[in-house]
C-alpha cells in the first residue's frame, strides 16, 4: 500500500504581499545606485561642476551605504527588523525627494549620502523578510526571485533614468522612487509582524568606528587624489596616515576584543577569504563601465538620454538571463567554472569596448552591455555560494554583512578610480597630442584641414583645441575599458583557489 504524497506547503497571499513590499523597497534602492548616471552631465551643467566633483553624486551614495551597511545586522537585532526597515524606507524616500530639490553639488552629495545611508539596511533585511514569508521548502525559489529583483535594479537604472531625463528633467531621476518607497513602507507597516529582538546585544563601537574611517578615507583619497595631485597634497597625506592608523587599530582591536565587530575566526576560512578578495574585484568592475559608458556616449557621441537608456537596457536583460543560467548550471557543474565564465564575459566585453572609436554605434553598446550583464548575473550566484560553502554557520550573519560591505566598497572604489583614470589619462594624452600641433604637421597642411582647422584664425585654433580634447578624452575612456578587462582576466586564476565542499556543489540559496 503506497502512502499519498504530502503536498509541499505554499506561501500565503499575505506572505506574497510581504515579499512584494520588501522587494519593491530593495529594488528601488538598488535602482538608485545607477539611475543618476545618465543625469550626471545634466547635473554637471546645472551645478557648473568638474568630472571628479560630479562623480561624488554617485560615490557618496555608495559611501553612505557602506557606512551604515556595516552595522545593519546590529541595528536589526537591537531595534527589530520591522522598525529598522520602516525607518530606512521612510528616510530613503525623504532623502530622494531632497535630492531632486538640490541647488548645488554639495547639497546633492549630502542628500545622496543620506539616501545611501538610510537605505543600506533594506537589502539584507529584505532578504531575511522574503525568506520568512515563505515555507522553508520554498526558500530556494524565494532567494532566486529576490536575487533577480535586486540584480536587475542597477542594470535597469540607466534606462529608467534616460527616459525620465528626456521627458522631464534630472530631478525626476530622484523623484522616481518616492511613490514606490511610500507604498513599500505602508505594506511593511501593515503586513510584517515584528520579530523578537535583542535589546541587550553589545556593539563594538571602536571596531565599527575604525572600520568606517578606513572605508570613508579610502573613498576620499580615491576621489580627491587626482584633483589634489595625490601625495603632493597635505590633505591626501593626512588622510592616508589616518587610514593606515585606523586599519592598524581595527586589526589589533579585533584580535584582542572580547566581542569584536567582526570575528577574526571567519577570515581563517579559505573560501571566505578568497571570496572577499574576488568580491571586491567583482564590485570594482561591476558599475565602473556603466558610469563610463553613460558619460562617454553623452559627452562624445551626443546620444540623447532616451537613446542612451535604450542602448544600455540589454545589460539588465543580460543580468536576468545570467542569473537563470547560473542557477541552472550550479546544480550540474563545478561552480568555479561558472564564476570563471562570468569574469571571462566581463573581460571580453570590456576588451571589445577598448577598441571603440569616437564613431561607436549603438549596436556595439547593445551587445557588449548584454554580454557584461550576462556575465554579472551568471557569476554572482556561484561567487556567493562558494564563499559561504565552508563557513561555520555561527559566522554566517557577520559573513553576509562583510560580503555586502566589501562588494559596495569595491563598487565605490571602482567608480572613483574610473573617474580618476579618465581625468589623468585625458590630461596626459591632451598634452601629448598638443605636441604634434604644428604648421609643419602634414595632416594640418592638407586642404581639408586648412578650412576648419586653420591655425591662423581664432576659430580654427578653437576647432583644433576641441578636437584634441575630444580625442584625448576618448583615449581616457579606452584606457579605462582596457584596465577593467585586464583586472577581470587576472581574477580568473584565483577562482580555482576555491575549495569545493565535500558533499558536492553548494546550494544556490543565498541564506
Amino acid at each position: 500500500m503506497t502512502q499519498a504524497a504530502v503536498p509541499a506547503p505554499r506561501a500565503s497571499l499575505r506572505g506574497i504581499a510581504v515579499m512584494v513590499s520588501v522587494i519593491l523597497a530593495g529594488t528601488v534602492y538598488e535602482i538608485n545606485i545607477t539611475i543618476a548616471t545618465v543625469a550626471l552631465p545634466h547635473m554637471q551643467g546645472t551645478f557648473a561642476a568638474t568630472h571628479d566633483q560630479i562623480s561624488w553624486v554617485v560615490t557618496s551614495f555608495v559611501l553612505g551605504m557602506t557606512m551604515v551597511l556595516a552595522c545593519s545586522g546590529w541595528l536589526a537585532d537591537r531595534f527589530g527588523r520591522k522598525r529598522v526597515f520602516l525607518v530606512g524606507t521612510i528616510g530613503f524616500t525623504l532623502a530622494s525627494l531632497l535630492c531632486g530639490t538640490a541647488t548645488s553639488v554639495e547639497e546633492a552629495v549630502l542628500w545622496r549620502l543620506l539616501q545611501g545611508g538610510f537605505g543600506a539596511p533594506l537589502m539584507p533585511i529584505s532578504q531575511a523578510m522574503t525568506l520568512d514569508a515563505f515555507p522553508k521548502e520554498q526558500h530556494g525559489t524565494a532567494n532566486t526571485i529576490w536575487g533577480i529583483a535586486t540584480m536587475i535594479g542597477p542594470a535597469m537604472g540607466p534606462t529608467i533614468g534616460g527616459l525620465l531625463v528626456e521627458h522631464h528633467s534630472w530631478p525626476w531621476t530622484f523623484y522616481f522612487g518616492v511613490p514606490f518607497g511610500a507604498v513599500a513602507a505602508l505594506g511593511v507597516w501593515l503586513l510584517v509582524r515584528e520579530e523578537p529582538h535583542r535589546a541587550d546585544r553589545p556593539m563594538d563601537w571602536l571596531g565599527f568606528a575604525t572600520l568606517i574611517i578606513v572605508v570613508g578615507m579610502l573613498q576620499f583619497i580615491l576621489n580627491r587624489g587626482e584633483r589634489l595631485d595625490w601625495f603632493e597634497s597635505t590633505e591626501i597625506v593626512v588622510a592616508t596616515a589616518l587610514t593606515a592608523a585606523s586599519l592598524y587599530v581595527f586589526v589589533v582591536h579585533s584580535t584582542l576584543a572580547r566581542h569584536p565587530f567582526l570575528e577574526p575566526a571567519m577570515f581563517r576560512d579559505r573560501n571566505f577569504a578568497i571570496g572577499l578578495s574576488l568580491t571586491f574585484v567583482w564590485g570594482f568592475v561591476l558599475h565602473g563601465n556603466i558610469v563610463l559608458v553613460s558619460l562617454m556616449l553623452q559627452e562624445l557621441r551626443g546620444f540623447p538620454v532616451v537613446t542612451l537608456g535604450m542602448v544600455m537596457s540589454p545589460r539588465g536583460i543580460g543580468v536576468m538571463a545570467g542569473m537563470v543560467i547560473g542557477n541552472f548550471l550550479l546544480k550540474r557543474m563545478d561552480p568555479r567554472l561558472i564564476l570563471a565564465g562570468g569574469f571571462s564575459m566581463i573581460a571580453m566585453s570590456s576588451w571589445a569596448m577598448a577598441g571603440w572609436t569616437n564613431d561607436v554605434e549603438g549596436i556595439d553598446v547593445l551587445w557588449t552591455g548584454f554580454l557584461q550583464g550576462t556575465g554579472t548575473g551568471m557569476g554572482f550566484i556561484p561567487l556567493f555560494a562558494m564563499m559561504f560553502a565552508t563557513l561555520d554557520g555561527r559566522h554566517r550573519t557577520e559573513g553576509i554583512t562583510m560580503f555586502n560591505l566589501v562588494l559596495f566598497t569595491g563598487i565605490s572604489c571602482g567608480i572613483a578610480v574610473a573617474v580618476s583614470v579618465l581625468t589623468r589619462s585625458a590630461n596626459i594624452n591632451h598634452a601629448t597630442l598638443v605636441e604634434h600641433i604644428s604648421r609643419y604637421n602634414d595632416v594640418l597642411s592638407q586642404p581639408r584641414a586648412t578650412g576648419a582647422w586653420n591655425m591662423v584664425t581664432p576659430g580654427g585654433l578653437a576647432s583644433i583645441e576641441a578636437e584634441v580634447t575630444r580625442q584625448a578624452t576618448m583615449i581616457g575612456y579606452l584606457n579605462n575599458f582596457t584596465f577593467i578587462a585586464i583586472l577581470a582576466a587576472m581574477a580568473i586564476p584565483f577562482v580555482l583557489l576555491f575549495r569545493r565542499p565535500r558533499d558536492g556543489a553548494p546550494s544556490s540559496g543565498m541564506h
